[in-house]
């Protein structure tokens, strides 16, 4: 640990499967941006996906089974409705619900994503064996908290390599799924207080003071970009300060103030909890696994 006048700052292994997840979720990003088509995002996809193997359910079990919430899936249905790719039909049982079905459109646009979505999974776990691949669903399935899917597809399915039925077996479905709950345990525990990626800068400036902006953007794995507004805010609140490098004057380096070490010191218990709760249906050794697995994946 690093210790501080205020307390101590946890090792990084307390924190690894919720910053490697982070960047597996990156990886799939920018996997996602170079390979499929036409801007089309990946919870548009996922509506298509699922309206292509189970059509006629409605909009409610719609977000429950992509683990999107209420808001999320209404707008997305709306949006993709004005677009002509779903339709809206209401249902003989029950007139408050509608019942959800791909249009001509939406069939053709499925049709034409599917094979570079299959890519984009097929990318991410190409560094690992059957055997390997099969672990790590069983892994994340454990972590995103879903259990393989019992229904069977209602509509004949078009068969891809790589991109199966049911989407507990889709390491992307299962890798956003998990950050979500990720996303949810933390505004849970710390609330509005500090973000995610402001308590990474606070963490890795504690374990290592005096680095530059560069650096802090490689350590905490994010753009240069969305670094500087982190740190923006956080020297704006007085939690972290810059200097000028004696060595060169060109170059600032970052430190944390008092306040910013009483923030990370504050909040730690509650980020160790999010952690904990992430993980906390694997015993030590199936964490090991996972972290293993995912860091494999986080250097496609």
């Amino acid at each position: 640990m690093v210790r501080g006048s205020a307390g101590a700052v946890p090792d990084e292994t307390a924190f690894a499967v919720g910053v490697v997840l982070r960047t597996v979720q990156q990886v799939q990003d920018r996997l996602w941006q170079e390979l499929v088509p036409d801007g089309y995002t990946w919870p548009q996809f996922a509506v298509l996906h699922r309206l292509r193997i189970r059509p006629g359910i409605d909009q409610r079990t719609l977000g429950e089974v992509l683990s999107l919430d209420k808001a999320t899936v209404a707008e997305l249905v709306a949006r993709m409705d004005q677009a002509g790719l779903v339709a809206r039909e209401y249902t003989a049982a029950d007139a408050r619900r509608n019942a959800l079905r791909l249009t001509d459109e939406g069939q053709a646009a499925f049709t034409h994503l599917a094979p570079w979505v299959a890519q984009v999974q097929l990318r991410m776990t190409a560094g690992l064996s059957s055997e390997e691949t099969g672990r790590f669903l069983h892994l994340m399935r454990t972590v995103a908290g879903v259990t393989t899917g019992t229904w069977k597809p209602t509509a004949p399915v078009m068969t891809l390599i790589g991109l199966p039925a049911d989407t507990t077996d889709n390491p992307g479905f299962l890798i956003r799924v998990a950050q979500q709950r990720h996303t949810r345990y933390w505004a849970e525990a710390v609330g509005t207080r500090l973000t995610a990626p402001q308590y990474g800068v606070l963490y890795r400036l504690a374990r290592e003071p005096g680095i530059d902006q560069t650096t802090l953007s490689e350590r905490v794995l994010l753009a240069k970009p969305r670094t500087g507004e982190i740190l923006k805010r956080l020297i704006a609140r007085g939690e972290v300060r810059r200097e000028p490098d004696p060595c060169d004057g060109r170059r600032k380096l970052l430190f944390l103030t008092d306040d910013g070490l009483r923030v990370l010191y504050e909040v730690t218990p509650a980020a160790l909890d999010v952690q904990h709760r992430l993980t906390q249906s694997l015993t030590a050794e199936e964490r090991g696994q996972l972290l293993a697995l995912l860091g494999r994946i986080s250097e496609t």
